[in-house]
């Protein structure tokens, strides 16, 4: 799946002074957050064509620099989402005018602040406000789709980590199936692990 760019700045969006004023050639830099690493940011929202480097200050190191026109509008940057950056503002004279670390992008929805995106990526969906069903989360595939895709890091490593709610059975378990779709009957194809409390448990699968 390609990656879509997230917007920093409107195209027609001016940083400000302190005072509120305009910032004729003011420029941007780009860090990766917590470095002095340049970060590419990127002209187009498919992160195809990153702003040419260039010199910050006279420095002989290159850097992913962005500046502003006469009347201090910026050009549309988009920033690549899988990347913490450190951003930082300079006036047109190299003065350093805010230096913010981590950056962390305002997130393209709306709400009323259930939705948490940190700066690591990481997304927390808080438990809904009273009045809805109660439900936190409800996905749906369009027709011939598919309404979730869980990728994990590597094999048997669990996508899936449920806490608070697993519960200990006192009766002995036991399965027959007549009417199993797929293959004929067979033994246990393959495991999908899940974490249940911190511990890893493993859901048999059959073809």
């Amino acid at each position: 799946m390609a990656t879509t760019g997230q917007l920093f700045y409107d195209p027609i969006a001016r940083p400000l002074s302190a005072v509120g004023a305009a910032m004729p050639n003011a420029f941007y830099n780009f860090y990766v957050s917590g470095t002095t690493t340049p970060a590419p940011v990127y002209q187009d929202p498919g992160l195809t064509t990153p702003f040419p480097l260039a010199s910050l200050n006279g420095s002989s190191a290159l850097f992913y620099v962005v500046t502003a026109d006469g009347t201090g509008a910026m050009p549309p940057m988009y920033l690549n989402p899988v990347v913490i950056y450190r951003v930082q503002l300079y006036n047109s004279t190299g003065s350093l005018i805010e230096d913010v670390d981590p950056y962390i992008p305002s997130m393209p929805v709306t709400g009323n602040g259930q939705i948490i995106l940190d700066a690591q990526g990481e997304v927390t969906i808080a438990a809904p406000i009273p009045g809805g069903s109660g439900i936190s989360l409800i996905v749906n595939a369009r027709a011939g789709g598919t309404a979730l895709e869980l990728v994990g890091s590597a094999a048997g490593s669990p996508t899936i980590i449920a806490n608070s709610t697993v519960v200990a059975g006192t009766q002995a378990a036991t399965f027959v199936a007549t009417n199993k779709p797929g293959q004929a009957a067979q033994s246990v194809f393959t495991w999908l692990p899940i974490t249940c409390d911190g511990t890893t448990y493993y859901i048999p699968l059959w073809k």
